[in-house]
């Protein structure tokens, strides 16, 4: 079924209603819209991506054609992707690094040993992870590009 809409500015269109006063399916009535200043609207077909876009419009004689505008480049979006994967790596760590935080604090008031052998106590052996785990976050900030959108 084709839409038909008004020209109203380039960033914004009037549909055509369903029922306009005592006029029932008014939307299924190609004559008279196009007599009241309707025209076909083409649509753009909207990417399944999440890159950011506007929608705008362009009036012609015969229709309105909405078109995309991409407000990043592929290359932004890509980058803006791979920080947000990298983001969410950081802050899994960070959650990681809580939990650890709640296992060190009964591992000071309850000091025992863990590895006999070695004579690590459980807040070594904590210690040591979290340790670890800051050099991860560090290493991704690291990776982390500037693209102007942070």
């Amino acid at each position: 079924m084709t839409l038909y809409a008004k020209f109203i500015s380039t960033t914004q269109i009037e549909y055509a209603p369903k029922n306009k006063g005592s006029i029932l399916n008014y939307n299924l009535n190609t004559d008279k819209m196009l007599q009241d200043g309707y025209k076909p609207l083409i649509k753009a077909e909207i990417p399944q991506m999440d890159r950011r876009y506007t929608l705008v419009y362009k009036e012609s004689s015969e229709n309105i054609v909405q078109i995309i505008n991409f407000l990043e480049s592929e290359e932004e979006y890509q980058i803006r992707k791979n920080n947000e994967a990298i983001q969410l790596d950081i802050n899994l760590y960070d959650s990681y690094i809580k939990d650890l935080d709640f296992k060190r604090i009964r591992a000071i008031c309850e000091p025992e040993i863990k590895d006999e052998t070695t004579g690590e106590t459980w807040l070594d052996y904590y210690n040591k992870q979290i340790a670890d785990y800051r050099i991860q976050i560090k290493k991704l900030k690291e990776r982390l590009v500037n693209n102007g959108f942070e």
